[in-house]
């Protein structure tokens, strides 16, 4: 079963069951894809409820909003680009923000899900939800029509500036059959050559002790060559230099000294150079 997963930390008290976040002051979201200044900053977040639209009598349209970047250049995680929207997010107890549990308040705590074994089956956002009803997790660049699945959760990536975000119910549904968004990822604005990469850390929470070891998982688009191009500070946190497989592919890193580590990728393509980071700390 594909399942959208970055995880946080430990089981909290039933009086916090989940970790909702509202959108940060800055943040300007609105509806539509990103456009003007927004087109290739910003990133576009679809929600398709799916199987909740209308559960229990309640509506749930699909949702388009743009998503800009309040610090254009800098990096965000698929997390900041929904608070950035304007979108509630909830996490679940056990792993906060990490596992995603509810979108605009959905599925909400009072509606029955239909589970084949379980017909009233209710999220309650406590541990992480069931691999018969979650929200899954995709991504596009923008440049064509297509959805990418992400095999990581969205506190773990960044987003590709220019393009989408996406978020789809997924009800009794096997690993070949989750429903992609019912959305088309077109960004006119994007140039189908442009060069595109995203690093993620593949430790569910981005933390590692002294002495272990983690990988970094890079992903590109339109890239004739990608390079381990830094990483700040830059002594401490592994090796990590020279040139690196196109279109993916994954490094075993191990840190030498405790602290926080900014990992950071190139791709360079006939479109241009656009780079990527990931954040590891050691404990």
């Amino acid at each position: 079963m594909k399942r959208a997963f970055a995880v946080v930390c430990a089981l909290v008290l039933p009086a916090v069951l989940t970790v909702a976040v509202q959108t940060p002051a800055h943040a300007a979201g609105y509806d539509g894809i990103c456009t003007g200044a927004d087109a290739l900053s910003g990133v576009t977040v679809v929600i398709d409820f799916q199987a909740l639209d209308g559960n229990g009598g309640t509506p749930a349209p699909t949702l388009t909003r743009c998503s800009p970047n309040p610090a254009p250049g800098t990096q965000r995680t698929g997390i900041q680009a929904l608070q950035d929207a304007g979108i509630s997010v909830a996490g679940v107890a056990q792993w906060g923000l990490g596992f995603v549990c509810r979108l605009q308040g959905r599925p909400s705590a009072t509606e029955s899900i239909p589970l084949p074994t379980n017909p009233n089956y209710r999220e309650a956002c406590v541990v992480t939800p069931p691999g018969a009803a979650y929200w899954s997790y995709w991504h596009a660049t923008g440049a064509d029509t297509t959805w990418s699945y992400s095999s990581y959760g969205a506190l773990n990536r960044n987003v590709v500036p220019g393009g989408f975000e996406g978020w789809s119910f997924s009800l009794n549904r096997s690993s070949s059959t989750n429903p992609e968004p019912g959305v088309t990822p077109r960004n006119p604005a994007v140039n189908p050559g442009n060069p595109n990469v995203t690093l993620s850390v593949n430790d569910i929470d981005r933390k590692i002790n002294l002495g272990q070891s983690t990988s970094l998982t890079w992903t590109s688009a339109n890239a004739s060559a990608l390079t381990a191009f830094s990483v700040a500070p830059a002594t401490g946190g592994g090796a990590w230099t020279g040139a690196l497989a196109a279109p993916g592919g994954t490094k075993t890193i191990t840190p030498t000294a405790r602290g926080s580590y900014t990992y950071t990728i190139r791709a360079t393509g006939t479109g241009g150079t656009v780079y990527s980071t990931a954040t590891l700390t050691v404990q």
